[in-house]
């Protein structure tokens, strides 16, 4: 055989090896990712969820067409972890991306409704031009997921408006496995847990409670439950939801509530220590702010909380309505900063609050954490601005408050906690009471000690209160988090959400959202300066460094077969 048919056949057989490598490790699902991060690997949970689908699964992503440079970074991420849960999942993850703002006008207003009605929040970008410029576009950074019949939205770009577009963009990537594996397991799963809302002790009635219902209905069964004294009442249900109580609370109702977490149940308490009545305000009168009589303080004094007995101001707040027109004439409506609707900074590092906006409050109380129990750990969940201050109750709250001068001087504390997480084994309250007068079932035995649970006590029951507008007799509920007055939505939705997947999670799918991406964003100053230069290196220094290379191999051939 002759040297040029050996260099042949060798250069043959290096091709099919490599083809067999790849297809081997096609098959194999080997993967090798390098990188610090990990952002490449798909999770053990997420990894569990997609290898259990017994069917297809369609998700179609609207982030198809013209678009800035960092979304397009983001589409081939998206599409990335898209293509690693497909192999995990035997090809049971299908998904194409369409570009919502292709045809006419008329037809892209069309598509923009039907995704807005489905549950898909647009994004507008804003971009500048070489001719200094402006215009804005409309974004659908989210996805349509159909499996058996049914269909769910799922948006992958949480906005923060106190971050720019490229650190939203670096939370969504990060949180960018959670939502689809959520999304999956959400839409594929067969049997749901029970939720259930305490009521009986004037809680937040199911107006007030739409836009969370909806949001929680797609992923639990939802009851209304009155516990009136009955024990076990509750040990059907993964989660409890208190929310806003402003009635007492009888010592066997609370029993009842303790003996379910004593079992391993999972509550979520929403407590206002002060309550305003904020019908006197819109009618233009004074109001008072008296302490809340719904006796739950000493329950949760004793599984680790105090909510303190004032209301919270602050510097960062959301805005009311109100009528500036003098006696006598036309009514003249503006918006004013109003303190007492303090918007909380939710921390960065926790999976319940990583990357969500700010979350709108309307008067919260001052939350701590009491008791020397080392079995339960506490982390704080919502905090202030460090421009805040806080007024104890009774208090007086008037609309002409808006005109009182704000300044750092009065607003001098700082990161004042507002939600807490409690994990660990808890003690009851009742261990050393006789509790048979309590117990309504024969044989039902009291325990002192709680298995390990969790709980999320809030001090402010608005947080889950969705705002209602009431036309005649026609009522209409807004979603959760959204501002009427300013036609933005806050945290708040995603907050609560969070916090119940937290509680009900088994499979450690909520650990994904703990997930770091770094950043490593250019320095947009630098590249203004240096504009030509780096063009220069960019074109001439890769074609130079090729004909270097071809000019060396070229001369070294001719010196060895010269």
């Amino acid at each position: 055989m002759t040297l040029k048919r050996r260099n042949i056949l060798s250069y043959l057989l290096f091709l099919l090896g490599l083809i067999l490598l790849g297809a081997v490790s096609d098959m194999l699902s080997l993967r090798l990712d390098l990188t610090e991060d990990r952002r490449y690997t798909v999770s053990e949970p997420g990894r569990r969820v997609v290898e259990n689908l017994d069917d297809v699964i369609f998700i179609r992503i609207y982030l198809d067409g013209e678009m800035p440079v960092y979304i397009k970074k983001f589409r081939a991420s998206v599409r990335e972890k898209l293509d690693e849960l497909k192999r995990y999942s035997r090809k049971n993850i299908q998904y194409e991306f369409r570009n919502p703002s292709e045809g006419s006008d008329e037809k892209r207003a069309a598509v923009f409704k039907e995704l807005m009605q489905k549950g898909l929040i647009p994004l507008s970008i804003r971009e500048n031009d070489a001719e200094g410029g402006a215009s804005q576009r409309m974004l659908f950074p989210g996805a349509l997921v159909n499996y058996k019949g049914k269909e769910l939205s799922v948006n992958l770009v949480k906005t923060n408006q106190k971050l720019s577009i490229e650190e939203n963009l670096n939370f969504a990537l990060q949180n960018l496995e959670y939502e689809l594996i959520n999304v999956i397991q959400k839409i594929s799963r067969t049997n749901k847990d029970k939720i259930a809302f305490i009521e009986g002790h004037g809680e937040l009635d199911d107006n007030s409670l739409w836009g969370i219902s909806e949001s929680l209905g797609e992923y639990y069964d939802i009851d209304a439950v009155i516990i009136e004294g009955a024990t076990g009442i509750l040990d059907e249900y993964k989660a409890v939801i208190v929310a806003k109580p402003l009635e007492r609370w009888s010592e066997a109702d609370k029993f009842v509530i303790d003996q379910y977490i004593m079992h391993g149940g999972r509550t979520a308490w929403f407590v206002d220590a002060v309550n305003i009545h904020e019908d006197s305000l819109s009618r233009g009168e004074t109001t008072m702010g008296l302490i809340c009589e719904h006796n739950l303080n000493d329950q949760l004094f004793n599984y680790g909380v105090r909510i303190n007995p004032n209301v919270l101001q602050d510097m960062q707040c959301s805005k009311v309505r109100i009528d500036v027109a003098l006696p006598g004439m036309p009514a003249n409506f503006r918006l004013a900063s109003w303190t007492y609707f303090p918007l909380l900074w939710p921390p960065l590092d926790n999976p319940i609050t990583k990357g969500i906006d700010l979350v709108k409050a309307q008067y919260p109380g001052i939350i701590d954490t009491v008791g020397n129990n080392a079995g339960v750990k506490k982390t704080y969940l919502l905090y202030s601005s460090e421009n805040a201050k806080a007024t104890n109750a009774p208090l007086i709250v008037n609309l002409s408050q808006v005109d009182e001068k704000i300044t750092q001087q009065v607003f001098n504390r700082s990161y004042l906690p507002v939600a807490v997480l409690l994990e660990g084994e808890f003690n009851s309250p009742f261990r050393n009471r006789i509790v048979s007068q309590y117990i309504s079932s024969p044989g039902y035995t009291f325990i002192p000690k709680s298995r390990k649970t969790k709980m999320i006590v809030v001090s402010d029951g608005d947080i889950i209160r969705n705002d209602v507008n009431k036309a005649g007799l026609k009522t209409i509920p807004y979603p959760l988090g959204y501002d009427r007055h300013t036609d933005y939505t806050y945290g708040n939705n995603d907050f609560v959400m969070n916090a119940i997947n937290y509680l009900t999670d088994e499979s450690g799918l909520m650990e994904i959202r703990n997930r770091t991406l770094k950043m490593r964003l250019l320095d947009n100053s630098k590249i203004a300066y240096n504009h030509t230069k780096i063009i220069l290196i960019n074109t001439l220094i890769p074609p130079a460094i090729i004909i270097l290379c071809g000019v060396v191999f070229v001369l070294y051939r001719r010196r060895k077969y010269s």
